[in-house]
C-alpha cells in the first residue's frame, strides 16, 4: 500500500493506493483498535505493508471529536477521529477487504486535508 501527499490535487490529499484486500484488512485491523481503544495512535508509514512516498507520514489518533487531517511540519500528518469516527472508517474500508474493488472511497473529509482510499490511484 502506497502513502502519499498529493499538493498539487484540488484538493491536495493524502491517498492510499496500489493494495491489495491483505493490506486493507490489515488497515481496518488497525482502524478496529482505535475503535474500541485498545490503541490511541497508529504510524501508518511504521507498517511493514506500508510504502511511504517521498517521506509522507500520517498518524491516526484517537479524538475526543473528529477533527479530520491536519499537516504537522512537512510531510507529516496526523488524522484525529472519535471512535464513532474510526467507526465509520471502518465501515467504508470493508468493500476493499471483501473483494477486488476497483473503486476508490474518501475515508474523511473533516479537516483541511482529504483523505482517499484508491485501488488505482484514480478518484
Amino acid at each position: 500500500m502506497k502513502l502519499e501527499y498529493l499538493a498539487d490535487a484540488s484538493p491536495p490529499l493524502v491517498r492510499l493506493d496500489e493494495f491489495n484486500r491483505a493490506e486493507v484488512r490489515q488497515l481496518r485491523e488497525l482502524v478496529c483498535s482505535l475503535v474500541s481503544g485498545t490503541r490511541q495512535s497508529v504510524s501508518l508509514q511504521k507498517e511493514d505493508w506500508v510504502q511511504s512516498i517521498d517521506g509522507c507520514c500520517l498518524d491516526l489518533r484517537l479524538g475526543n471529536r473528529d477533527r479530520g487531517i491536519r499537516k504537522v511540519p512537512r510531510l507529516n500528518f496526523e488524522c484525529i477521529l472519535t471512535p464513532h469516527g474510526w467507526s465509520n472508517v471502518e465501515g467504508l474500508l470493508d468493500p476493499f477487504c471483501e473483494s477486488e474493488v476497483a473503486g476508490y472511497q474518501w475515508l474523511t473529509h473533516d479537516g483541511r486535508v482529504p483523505l482517499l482510499i484508491s485501488k488505482s490511484g484514480q478518484w
